[in-house]
């Protein structure tokens, strides 16, 4: 008789940051400016970031453990000292960590997939994300976020426009382009099925 195989027991095996206050330059080596990626899921952005350059310093930050495992596993094997994939939920980890000014970009694909309202409590995108990107991005440094939800997009840019700390990049607070071209798994589904996504970049002030 076959037995059923033991569970992956994904949250023990992914990696987590440190408890208590965090360094986030201590967490990478290396010497370059630090981007951060948020809710990489599957991991087409990190990787593609980290495949771009290796001038600069890449954390990546997902929630669920399996996504955010299997990631830093093809991280390694693919050989970027330069970047690191951790599996917390950004917001918590965000409001302990320092130092402040210590970001130079933060990539937010595609968040809050949750409708009800039950859900709320579980968005990325609110005032006290912001606050945190505030005190932790530096004098020009960016913030991207992009959805193929035009609603949602609306909010984060009234959010963003509204916090004071943020500046838009350009003419306005929507582009047309993600401005590394390193995609995200739900971009490039939705260019493949012809779906708009709505991109908004602004700069900390």
């Amino acid at each position: 008789m076959n037995e059923t195989p033991p569970p992956i027991r994904y949250e023990e095996m992914a990696p987590t940051p440190p408890e208590g206050d965090v360094s986030l330059p201590a967490l990478i080596e290396g010497e370059g400016p630090i981007e951060l990626d948020v809710g990489f899921g599957r991991g087409l952005s990190f990787l593609e970031r980290a495949a771009q350059t290796d001038a600069i310093r890449l954390l990546g930050v997902e929630i669920k453990a399996k996504w955010a495992f299997k990631v830093e596993e093809r991280r390694k094997k693919r050989g970027y000292a330069h970047a690191r994939a951790f599996r917390a939920d950004v917001r918590e980890l965000l409001a302990r960590s320092g130092p402040d000014g210590c970001l130079s970009r933060v990539y937010v694909h595609f968040p809050d997939p949750w409708w009800k309202k039950r859900h709320q409590k579980r968005m990325v995108v609110t005032d006290a994300f912001l606050d945190d990107l505030a005190r932790l991005l530096a004098p020009g440094g960016e913030l991207f976020v992009q959805t193929d939800v035009e609603e949602r997009a609306d909010d984060y840019q009234a959010r963003i426009a509204g916090h004071g700390a943020f500046a838009p990049v350009g003419d306005g607070w929507r582009v047309d382009h993600n401005p590394t071209g390193a995609r995200s798994n739900r971009e490039v589904r939705a260019d493949e099925d012809g779906l708009p996504v709505y991109r908004v970049l602004a700069r900390r002030v």
